[in-house]
């Protein structure tokens, strides 16, 4: 066999000439190998091994281990392994899974060069704000050589299940702000214990002076057949009662006009801006 097989070049260029014979990796496999680097395919039991790992309502922030990468990597291909030829091919790659690899995994979610700032880390997040706001924006925050903060390239954002989402990020995470939808109305309330409740009014255009309101919690409508862990279907009618009468009181609505609070006012008084939730890293 001296002489007779070469081993050459880089993932792009790398080639197997056996007995004049060139094969060249077919571009699926490449792709194939990029996309397991970023765990696709990988059983989610083999990521979270006890659901009390990842518990509901949680966050769970992990770094990717290169050794485990290599592994992974080497046995995937151990299972085309049918010659001699294929055994050399394997003994070459060994030395270079995760850069030949990697340079698929940085092409998937963005399709252009570049390479992977190590570590490479992420998070599994199981929530049901997972499953009520398809859309939810995220940023990661790292520090580049010089210590100056940047925003991390996402390399994989998915949902795994309706309530669970995992995210890797091409360097080390040190802080994670969430986002709802910025498109999206957004009606709501500040979380209170267990309640909801407006901390603070907005003053409408037939108002005089408008002084601080007090807070108003939300009125829920409970229901006996209700299997909800919580109810939290909003009270509507009594909600845009108690708003009228603390609108009156700090003198922000005219109460001469008596059909004055509409759909319209109500509106004004539960459209927030985007919620948002940040996490620290370690």
């Amino acid at each position: 066999m001296a002489g007779a097989t070469q081993v050459t070049g880089y993932w792009n260029e790398f080639t197997v000439r056996l007995t004049g014979e060139t094969r060249q990796i077919p571009a699926d496999i490449e792709e194939w190998l990029g996309r397991l680097m970023l765990l696709y395919g990988v059983p989610f039991h083999y990521l979270v091994p006890e659901e009390d790992m990842l518990p509901p309502e949680s966050i769970r922030f992990f770094y990717l281990d290169p050794g485990w990468l290599k592994c992974l990597l080497e046995g995937a291909c151990s299972v085309g392994r049918s010659n001699r030829a294929d055994d050399l091919v394997d003994q070459h790659l060994r030395n270079h899974f995760l850069d030949l690899a990697a340079k698929k995994a940085k092409k998937l979610r963005a399709d252009k060069e570049g390479t992977l700032n190590w570590p490479l880390t992420g998070f599994l997040l199981r929530s049901r704000v997972v499953e009520g706001w398809q859309g939810l924006e995220m940023n990661g925050v790292g520090v580049d050589a010089q210590g100056n903060r940047l925003v991390l390239e996402p390399l994989r954002i998915d949902r795994l299940n309706p309530e669970i989402m995992l995210c890797i990020f091409n360097g080390k995470v040190i802080d994670i702000e969430f986002t709802q939808p910025p498109e999206d109305m957004h009606f709501g309330a500040a979380a209170k214990d267990e309640t909801y409740q407006k901390k603070q009014l907005r003053k409408l255009p037939s108002g005089d002076s408008f002084g601080p309101t007090k807070a108003i919690s939300v009125p829920i409508r409970h229901h006996h057949n209700s299997q909800r862990e919580h109810n939290r279907v909003v009270n509507v009618h009594k909600l845009a009662t108690e708003m009228k009468d603390a609108l009156t009181q700090a003198n922000a609505l005219d109460a001469t006009t008596p059909a004055l609070f509409t759909s319209a006012e109500f509106g004004v008084q539960m459209v927030e801006s985007p919620g948002k939730a940040s996490f620290r890293v370690g």
